[in-house]
């Protein structure tokens, strides 16, 4: 199972059905991402998408989605990976969202670090992930960690927005 760094404060597990509740109320709590990303916050049935949707030829258990959890424990954060998502060893990053009252703290970095570690371990060689093109401080994040375009995407309707994602890719080492 993943691992963070304990001076992160958060552990992470895998969120089942049952964490339903939980993972729609932290999409509720980002409703920022999500008129960015959207034009619109997160519909009531946000979590239960997050949790099953998966990549063209892939199925759950090709899918591990993290949950982030704080010491008390509360749901704070989620990390979703998919293993071999266009050939054995790609694995696919789809999404990492942290609240806002966690985030400028480093954690999104330690967290990353950690995941790119787990799904080296897990025979990955490389990740790739899309950045809408109108996320910029995320796009800066990604890049700021070695992450280079490798493709845009052609236009296309996400909720309310017309939104261009850039396909960006990372060789872990």
């Amino acid at each position: 199972m993943l691992s963070l760094p304990l001076e992160l404060g958060l552990t992470a597990r895998r969120l089942e059905e049952k964490d339903t509740a939980a993972l729609q109320a932290l999409c509720d709590a980002c409703a920022d991402y999500h008129v960015l990303i959207y034009g619109e916050p997160a519909g009531p049935g946000e979590a239960r998408n997050l949790l099953t949707e998966l990549p063209p030829g892939r199925t759950l258990e090709d899918k591990f989605f993290f949950g982030l959890f704080t010491p008390r424990p509360r749901l704070c954060g989620a990390l979703d990976l998919v293993r071999d998502c266009r050939e054995p060893g790609e694995w696919y990053l789809g999404l990492l969202l942290l609240e806002p009252g966690v985030r400028g703290k480093g954690l999104g970095e330690g967290i990353l670090r950690a995941a790119e570690g787990w799904a080296r371990a897990q025979g990955a060689w490389r990740i790739r992930l899309a950045c809408a093109e109108q996320n910029t401080s995320g796009r800066r994040f990604w890049e700021r960690h070695g992450y280079r375009e490798d493709k845009p995407f052609p236009p296309r309707r996400m909720g309310t927005r017309e939104t261009v994602l850039v396909e960006l890719v990372h060789a872990l080492e």
